[in-house]
């Protein structure tokens, strides 16, 4: 299965004949933008609309330590945004740690202060823009690294506004800043997560988590992928289930445990270094090709679990393969088998 040619050229003439505003433009990236509490937001519209629920689905890519937001521009995430009609967002961090990584370790976390409330404020001023036309059911976060972390944190103490979080190579919520990278830190990912979502506890009950990490990363620890996505299922209250699929992205390959549901999945990311996974041709620091396009992943295995937004069809396979004891098998779903300074 092939990944769709990008529509750009499409959609620069529809644009035009349909007088589309320039900034809301399908099929292009629109570059610093300010929107939300941020200063610097690059966003991505495709051509066209999710196949389930009503409208774009949105995923907020949170960037690394020492990594400028214009690195995404090149990490194929406009490749997923047309696949699974899903606008891309990428924020650079307003209130920045050391490094500038966000700041995960530093400050009061909750919903209203620094950049958790910006990206609640991000999420809530783009879905509430009608001539985005996104769906407020299928809004999604993710991160790298300190991104994957403050996302994660951003998804439990907003689960009402976050159907979904992905999280490639972040030390556990609650964690500090010594953890990223030195010996695993243990934390209560469950624990901490149901107390950072305090009243709107309830609608962690239909939240999905991915977590992610590369097998060749030596920054971040490895035990933090296992912590994750346990202690994230753990929240939701559900079960490993038994095997383990191997992703295919052409000659990319991962390796996918699954929970109960669809609600949970675990990648290993084979032949990733402490980077995000964006497939072949992707480009930039702590930009990998050598991995599968994660986002390409989510963007699937969001659209297949997903438990708000309505359905009126099944929807369409990805281009991604999964298999197990080498027969291919749907990429992700829940009938599946399952099996110093700080970092970026």
């Amino acid at each position: 299965m092939k990944i769709p040619t990008p529509r750009g050229g499409t959609a620069a003439a529809l644009a035009a004949a349909l007088c589309i505003p320039a900034e809301a433009s399908a099929g292009n990236w629109q570059e610093d933008a300010t929107i939300g509490g941020f200063d610097n937001v690059h966003i991505y519209t495709p051509d066209g609309r999710s196949s389930i629920g009503d409208g774009k689905a949105l995923l907020i890519m949170l960037h690394g330590c020492v990594q400028p937001i214009d690195n995404y521009l090149a990490a194929n995430l406009e490749d997923a945004a047309e696949e699974f009609g899903m606008v891309v967002a990428v924020p650079e961090a307003m209130n920045k740690a050391g490094y500038g990584c966000w700041s995960y370790w530093e400050g009061a976390t909750t919903r209203g202060t620094g950049d958790y409330q910006n990206l609640i404020q991000l999420a809530t001023a783009l879905s509430g823009d009608a001539g985005r036309d996104i769906d407020p059911n299928q809004l999604y976060i993710a991160g790298l690294s300190s991104g994957a972390s403050f996302a994660n944190t951003t998804a439990c103490l907003a689960p009402d506004v976050f159907a979904g979080v992905g999280v490639s190579a972040g030390p556990s919520i609650g964690t500090s800043a010594s953890g990223a990278l030195g010996p695993c830190e243990s934390a209560d990912v469950a624990s901490r997560c149901r107390d950072y979502a305090g009243s709107y506890a309830g609608h962690l009950e239909t939240q999905l988590a991915s977590i992610a990490h590369g097998t060749e990363d030596t920054t971040v620890n490895a035990c933090y992928n296992e912590q994750n996505a346990s202690g994230m299922a753990k929240v939701y209250g559900v079960a490993r289930l038994p095997g383990i699929n191997t992703i295919s992205d052409g000659a990319r390959t991962a390796k996918e445990t699954l929970w109960q549901d669809g609600r949970v999945s675990m990648l290993w990311l084979d032949g990733v270094a402490h980077s995000w996974s964006g497939g072949e041709g992707a480009a930039g620091s702590y930009i990998s090709s050598t991995g599968i396009n994660y986002a390409r992943y989510l963007g699937q295995f969001f659209l297949e679990n997903n438990r708000r937004a309505g359905r009126d069809q099944s929807p369409e396979s990805s281009q991604q393969e999964s298999s197990t004891n080498g027969d291919p098998i749907p990429a992700t779903g829940s009938s599946k088998p399952g099996g110093g300074s700080p970092s970026p």
